[in-house]
């Protein structure tokens, strides 16, 4: 019989499978951006207490500026400033967020001055009169002659010194509230 009659069928070529395409896997720049994490809770004001710390600080600061103002006899504006931005510090960080801290931060400040000028004023008689008249003295019993002599001694130094300490007891406020 001849080959070409009934020809034997060849065997077919095995067929090469294509692999299957596999996912691009994203590079730092075609990657999509990862999730962003949730927000922080908002700080909670705490007003009272941020007041509370305020007036600790106002305190203090007075102190400070009287005692300096009683010894150097003389106003000193770098601690009117510090009076003013340690006000500000006590407020914004413990009081947090609040519109009315910043504006309590200017009171206080101004405030912190005037007392420390006044304490000052009444430590400078005491030690005038050598301790005859004690500073307790001179502000339970002679208050209104302590402040008439402040005030004859006020002048545009004594007014910038007040704007210095209300000025940064708001902006210290302000950028320390958290």
């Amino acid at each position: 019989m001849s080959e070409s009659s009934n020809p034997a069928p060849e065997p077919e070529a095995p067929v090469q499978s294509q692999p299957e395409p596999q996912p691009e896997q994203p590079d730092a720049f075609t990657a999509p951006p990862a999730p962003l994490p949730a927000p922080l809770p908002a700080p909670q004001a705490r007003v009272g207490l941020g007041i509370l710390a305020g007036v600790a600080a106002m305190a203090a600061g007075a102190l400070v500026y009287g005692l300096i103002m009683a010894r150097t006899e003389h106003e000193v504006g770098l601690v009117a400033l510090l009076v003013g931005a340690l006000v500000g510090a006590a407020l914004g960080k413990v009081g947090g967020r609040s519109p009315v801290l910043p504006v309590v931060g200017v009171a206080l400040g101004v405030f912190g001055v005037f007392a420390g000028q006044m304490l000052g004023g009444a430590m400078w008689i005491s030690d005038y009169t050598n301790g005859v008249v004690s500073t307790t003295s001179v502000f339970t019993g002679h208050f209104g002659d302590l402040f008439d002599a402040w005030k004859e001694d006020f002048d545009i130094m004594s007014a910038v010194f007040f704007a210095i300490a209300g000025f940064e007891g708001f902006v210290i406020t302000k950028r320390l509230a958290g």
